[in-house]
């Protein structure tokens, strides 16, 4: 029974007889996103399973399997591409996988994943934050202007940008032999040393932040565009030395 909060006070004492002794041949499951609106007498008849979303380099693993025993050519990157685009769905990755192949015309690419899901190059945010380090206003501001001819999602590009700043935050405080692979490890690691502690954190925050008041700026390019400048007024990039928080 999906979404079995929704039923009424009068529905859930109906069927609580029936819960409490099914037939032999029977086993319920309740399905639920709020299991607080759930009667205690429900609750207490029922094993509890919490579910959660599937990390994306687990949903990446998943669909390699599934490629290569189905003999289907594949990128590796275009799989962590879906991985991330599932949001953590087995379903949605599947049914992602199964466009993707679709799309390029019986194997899975990188390029024709990024245009299909309208992703971003991960290179791009690299030069993204190589401004911010570099604090090159003109530059940022062009780059911005240049995804917008390509109609990319300022909203997924603040998401993969706070990502990103996540791995650097990573390898500064776990070490980089540690951080979680990644195609860009090299320059994250530079960003390592480039940006202190406290910069990479407050840099992942103006990210954050950004993207929720994406819906309250003029438009999507004018919010990306402030919350990249507002990088650049908080933040004092380096160009070398240790990861300090001084």
């Amino acid at each position: 029974i999906d979404e079995v909060h929704m039923l009424s006070k009068s529905a859930f004492n109906a069927m609580l007889k029936t819960l409490e002794e099914p037939p032999s041949h029977v086993q319920f499951i309740l399905a639920t996103t709020d299991p607080q609106k759930l009667p205690i007498t429900v609750l207490s008849r029922c094993l509890q399973f919490n579910l959660k979303n599937l990390p994306p380099p687990l949903l990446a693993g998943h669909l390699t399997k599934v490629l290569t025993a189905e003999g289907v050519a594949f990128e590796a990157p275009a799989l962590d591409l879906i991985g991330r685009a599932a949001e953590g769905s087995a379903r949605d990755s599947l049914s992602l996988l199964d466009q993707a192949i679709a799309y390029g015309a019986g194997s899975v690419k990188t390029a024709d994943v990024a245009t299909m899901l309208g992703a971003l190059d991960q290179g791009y945010l690299v030069s993204l934050l190589n401004f911010v380090a570099q604090r090159n206003a003109k530059a940022l501001v062009a780059e911005v202007e240049s995804l917008a001819t390509r109609s990319i999602s300022f909203d997924s590009m603040l998401k993969e940008l706070a990502s990103l700043l996540t791995q650097v935050a990573l390898a500064q405080q776990v070490g980089a032999d540690n951080a979680n692979a990644h195609p860009h490890q090299s320059e994250i690691n530079a960003f390592a040393t480039r940006f202190s502690v406290d910069d990479v954190q407050l840099l992942y925050q103006i990210a954050v932040l950004g993207r929720r008041d994406l819906a309250l700026a003029p438009d999507e390019q004018s919010g990306a565009t402030m919350t990249l400048l507002r990088m650049l007024a908080f933040v004092k990039a380096r160009d070398g030395g240790g990861a300090s928080s001084g």
